[in-house]
């Protein structure tokens, strides 16, 4: 157990159980659920209230390769153990993933084994192109106390110089273009993400970092590389759903209270993309179905629809 802030290189296993020694501390994945559930989910996701510590591997093979991808290429450590299958079925299969798992290693069949290989290969041609990921730590864990609580954050990849920004790998399953991004950013957090690490950053080394770059990879070939950072307007909306998560977590913690959804019915309201639809789709079939039953009828006899 951790028990003095500071920044420290320990085992991802370690960091996800939280070492904090005081009390059980705040990390991004326990704000997100604060924001985007409720205190009933971060209770049961904290490893240290109602949550259970999970192994490195997880059933979803797109989550293997990139917790695969992360190891070998930050870390330059080989986590990775060939299951030379298609599939985990047999059980000859079973007892090699199984082994794996055991030894906290991540089974992979041979295609995921080769594409895991294929993306880290891409991203050290990258870190030669661009030198990002050169001059600096990876996966450093970061453990500040806020006075009313305790936080913590794993940094994929932490500067020598405490000015620079942070950079954090992502891999993904889609392309790596801004349109995809901006969808997926912030439902992983990463607005949240951004403002946390930069305020552990400010405990710890007295200055914040000059923000976060996200280097987002496609899993699928040709393995792009794409890197975004956030603009002040998200910068500003990640900082005020930290605040939130804080706000909540410190008041949930005092109370040992940890209410889940409210009671009350929510209306839903159609999103625009509906509504445009709609109208666009009364000026066809639709908007004469309302007053003219025969026409539903000519259009059914006719076996088609419209006009």
């Amino acid at each position: 157990m951790i028990d003095a802030p500071g920044i420290y290189t320990i085992p991802a296993s370690v960091y996800h159980a939280d070492p904090v020694a005081a009390a059980p501390s705040l990390s991004r994945s326990i704000a997100k659920q604060l924001i985007q559930a409720s205190p009933a989910h971060a209770y049961v996701a904290h490893p240290r209230l109602g949550g259970q510590q999970q192994s490195a591997a997880t059933s979803d093979d797109a989550m293997d390769i990139g917790s695969a991808v992360h190891s070998g290429f930050l870390d330059g450590e080989d986590i990775i153990v060939h299951v030379p299958f298609k599939t985990f079925q047999s059980n000859a299969a079973k007892e090699m993933r199984d082994d794996a798992l055991q030894q906290g290693k991540i089974p992979l069949k041979t295609k995921d084994r080769d594409k895991a290989l294929r993306i880290i290969e891409a991203l050290e041609t990258f870190r030669t192109q661009t030198g990002l990921f050169t001059k600096g730590k990876p996966e450093q864990s970061l453990i500040w106390d806020e006075g009313d609580h305790w936080a913590r954050c794993r940094v994929d990849w932490l500067p020598d110089d405490p000015a620079a920004p942070l950079l954090d790998l992502k891999t993904t399953e889609g392309l790596a273009t801004l349109q995809a991004w901006s969808r997926r950013c912030f439902d992983v957090g990463a607005d949240i993400q951004a403002s946390m690490y930069g305020r552990g950053c400010e405990f710890i080394r007295g200055e914040p970092p000059e923000g976060m770059l996200f280097v987002v990879v496609e899993q699928n070939l040709p393995h792009g590389i794409r890197v975004f950072g956030l603009d002040p307007v998200s910068l500003e909306m990640g900082a005020a759903r930290a605040a939130a998560a804080r706000a909540v977590w410190v008041q949930c913690m005092r109370a040992n209270s940890w209410p889940g959804y409210a009671r009350e019915t929510e209306w839903v309201l159609p999103p625009p993309w509906i509504v445009r639809g709609w109208e666009e789709s009364k000026s066809g079939g639709f908007a004469r179905a309302v007053e003219d039953t025969a026409f539903i009828e000519r259009m059914i006899a006719a076996g088609q629809w419209g006009g």
